[in-house]
């Protein structure tokens, strides 16, 4: 598959998954149209979770008033966007977003990604997956956990590894049209440099390929594109989150 149709399958699964967070938890808004999928969802102090993606490569400068309005009541929140869209970038600038992080775009055929099966994999919760995420990233428990518990457990595929009862590595898998798309990977701290995110994935992938899916997608910060690319995942460009902030 040409690398243009996988950027192309990657901000489609980017923007299923940011749907998800204004349709489910108890205080969300979604806000779409043809061109762009934002959520709301005002408990949260996170602009992963309140942002606003844009589809197949339309422009977020035109609907940017929009888009300010429907976050009027958030004080932190965020725009995904090509770098390549200069227009929009300028935008945001203009309108006092700032560039917040420059996360990379990694994809690959299922059939050219390590699949081994791994045996200590288990199916986790979204809460065991917000517990690691929140603790992973230093952040308040409860930041990501608590609309990550919101979202339907039942149509996603949420992986894990447990130590003595802990879960302590996971990682979420979402099916969009014919990708995988891979989010809220994360291992705590005391359990890094074991490998078992790719433990997590290697299992999830492989079942993955079982259920037909051809193509898996993710975003990638620089310290773990390393662990995608023993994977076989391949680095697709940046993609660049702008952020409000109060």
């Amino acid at each position: 598959m040409a690398d243009a149709d996988l950027r192309r399958s990657t901000w489609r699964s980017i923007a299923a998954f940011q749907r998800l967070f204004g349709e489910h938890p108890a205080d969300s808004e979604l806000l779409e149209d043809d061109d762009f999928v934002a959520s709301a969802v005002r408990g949260s102090p996170s602009s992963l979770i309140n942002a606003a993606v844009p589809l197949d490569g339309a422009p977020v400068a035109p609907h940017l008033d929009e888009i300010a309005r429907f976050f009027a009541d958030i004080p932190k929140w965020g725009v995904w966007i090509d770098p390549a869209a200069t227009a929009d970038a300028e935008a945001l600038a203009k309108a006092g977003l700032v560039l917040d992080s420059t996360p990379v775009l990694m994809a690959s055929p299922l059939d050219a990604v390590d699949r081994d099966e791994q045996t200590r994999v288990v199916r986790v919760s979204m809460d065991d997956v917000g517990m690691v995420n929140d603790a992973a990233y230093g952040l308040k428990a409860g930041t990501l956990g608590d609309p990550l518990s919101c979202l339907p457990g039942n149509t996603l595929h949420v992986y894990g590894i447990k130590e003595a009862r802990e879960t302590v590595s996971v990682a979420v898998l979402q099916d969009v049209e014919h990708d995988t798309f891979v989010s809220m990977v994360a291992t705590l701290p005391a359990y890094r440099g074991e490998r078992l995110a790719s433990r997590v994935l290697a299992h999830g992938l492989h079942e993955a390929q079982e259920r037909g899916q051809l193509t898996t997608s993710l975003q990638a910060s620089k310290l773990g594109q390393s662990i995608y690319a023993r994977l076989g995942y391949q680095p697709l460009g940046e993609i660049h989150l702008y952020e409000r902030r109060p």
